[in-house]
C-alpha cells in the first residue's frame, strides 16, 4: 500500500509539473511569438489541443526525426502520421487537417491577390497555378475556372491519386465551371516526385475530357503538368488539337 500512495503522490506531482510546463510554454508564445518557439515546442503547442493531459515532448520529437522537418510533418498523409508511435486517428486527423488549411489558405491568398491579373499566357497560369500545389506529396489535379477575359475566378482540387479519366469526375468540372459561370477552364496536376513528363494516360485523359467537357459545353483550353523543377503544356506541345 506504501509503495501505491507513494506512487500515486508521484503521478500527481508530474500531473502539476506538466500543467505548468503547458502554462510556462503557453505565456512564452504569447509574450514572444509563436516564432519564438524551437520546431518541437511549437509541435508540443499545437499538439496541447488534441492531447490534454500526456507530455507530447517526445511525440514533438519523434515526428521531426520521421518526417526531417517541421514543414514535413504536415504535408504527411495520415496514413504515414499513424505509423509514428504515439500517433492515433485523432492526432493524425489532426496535423494533417493542419497542413490542408495552411495550403487552402496559400490558394485563397493567390486566388484574392492575383484575382485581377489576366493569365492569358502559358507562363502566366503556369505562375499562377504553381503555388496551388505547395506541400502536396501525392499526385492531384487542380481546376482553374476563369472569365471570358482570362481572369481566375476560382482554383479548386478535383482529384488526388492518380489523374485519370476516371478519377477527374467530367460532373465535377461541370458542376464547378457553372457554379462559377466560367467561360473556359484550365486543368493542372503534379508529378510530386519527378520530371513534368506526360505519360500516354496524361495524354489520353486530356483529349478525352476535352471532348467530353465539350459535350456540355465547357471549354477546356489547357492542361498544365508540374514536375520538381519544370512544366509542360499540353496545349502547346499539340495535345489539344
Amino acid at each position: 500500500m506504501g509503495t501505491k500512495k507513494k506512487q500515486d503522490e508521484q503521478g500527481r506531482l508530474d500531473a502539476a509539473e506538466h500543467v505548468d510546463h503547458r502554462s510556462r510554454m503557453r505565456a512564452r508564445m504569447l509574450r514572444q511569438g509563436f516564432d519564438s518557439l524551437e520546431p518541437h515546442e511549437a509541435l508540443e503547442v499545437l499538439l496541447y489541443y488534441i492531447v490534454p493531459r500526456r507530455d507530447v515532448n517526445p511525440l514533438a520529437h519523434r515526428l521531426l526525426r520521421t518526417f526531417g522537418g517541421y514543414h514535413r510533418v504536415f504535408e504527411a498523409s495520415i496514413e504515414e502520421l499513424k505509423k509514428v508511435d504515439g500517433v492515433g486517428d485523432q492526432v493524425a486527423l489532426f496535423l494533417y487537417t493542419l497542413g490542408e488549411h495552411e495550403r487552402r489558405c496559400d490558394r485563397s491568398r493567390v486566388l484574392q491577390s492575383q484575382s485581377s491579373l489576366r493569365l492569358d499566357t502559358i507562363t502566366r497560369m503556369a505562375d499562377y497555378l504553381l503555388p496551388q500545389f505547395k506541400g502536396m506529396r501525392e499526385e492531384a489535379a487542380i481546376l482553374l475556372c476563369m472569365d471570358a477575359s482570362r481572369r481566375p475566378i476560382s482554383c479548386d482540387v478535383i482529384g488526388t491519386g492518380s489523374v485519370n479519366a476516371s478519377e477527374v469526375s467530367v460532373q465535377k468540372i461541370n458542376a464547378l465551371a457553372v457554379r462559377h459561370r466560367a467561360s473556359v477552364t484550365v486543368l493542372a496536376h503534379n508529378h510530386p516526385r519527378g520530371p513534368a513528363i506526360p505519360s500516354q494516360q496524361d495524354i489520353e485523359t486530356t483529349v478525352q475530357l476535352r471532348a467530353l467537357l465539350s459535350g456540355v459545353g465547357v471549354e477546356l483550353i489547357e492542361h498544365l503538368i508540374f514536375g520538381e523543377h519544370d512544366f509542360v503544356s499540353l496545349a502547346e506541345s499539340g495535345f489539344l488539337g
